[in-house]
């Protein structure tokens, strides 16, 4: 079976493969599903109740300051629409306000989630990583440490890509990943064991 979190298990070379990917795609999806909520949705939902109350608030005063200068006379259409277009400038400018703030607030809610997700996915994939390295007969400690930690430096990059994007350190990391990537390469091409027999009969 290609999915198990059993580790006596075998796990050929193209299971393995089938892992990587699967848990890459699955776990993706929910870190950017963590960073849109975080830094998009839950932001602007507040920013614009935010704004709404600020714009009321400015074309209230605009108008009660307007009214008193026309010494009670009825304003025009031009003067009302003036107002409310000054209002309306008020509300998008609290809208950026608001929104940065609300960004910074969230922000280490985003951090907590993209952590869970790294953790699973980290979880989740070194198990696959020790079914390869059993069956292939790769054990020890030196292929334990480079199998996992290579296995964990990808599930995190790929976890918090969405972050170093926003940020703009994705080169950075995609750097200091390729060396876990390089680290997990071994389990792709040594060791034919008994998955590998079983991937080639589709079982």
């Amino acid at each position: 079976m290609i999915f198990s979190l059993n580790l006596a298990k075998p796990l050929g070379r193209l299971g393995y493969l089938a892992n990587l990917v699967f848990f890459s795609v699955v776990f993706s999806a929910f870190a950017w599903g963590a960073h849109y909520l975080m830094t998009v949705k839950l932001p602007e939902s507040g920013a614009h109740h935010e704004a709404e109350v600020a714009a009321q608030t400015a074309y209230a005063t605009s108008l009660a300051k307007a009214k008193k200068a026309a010494a009670g006379k009825a304003l025009s259409a031009e003067e009302t629409a003036k107002l409310k277009a000054e209002a309306t400038e008020v509300g998008k400018k609290k809208v950026e306000e608001a929104h940065h703030h609300a960004s910074a607030t969230w922000a280490p809610f985003e951090i907590f989630l993209l952590i869970l997700v790294a953790i699973f996915f980290g979880g989740y994939a070194s198990v696959a990583t020790q079914r390869r390295m059993n069956d292939a007969g790769l054990h020890g400690a030196l292929w334990l440490t480079v199998g996992h930690v290579g296995t964990w430096g990808i599930a995190s990059f790929i976890s918090f890509l969405p972050y170093f994007m926003a940020a703009g350190t994705t080169l950075t990391w995609l750097t200091a990943t390729s060396v876990a990537g390089v680290m997990i390469l071994p389990l792709l091409f040594l060791g034919a064991g008994k998955g590998d027999s079983h991937d080639a009969h589709g079982h």
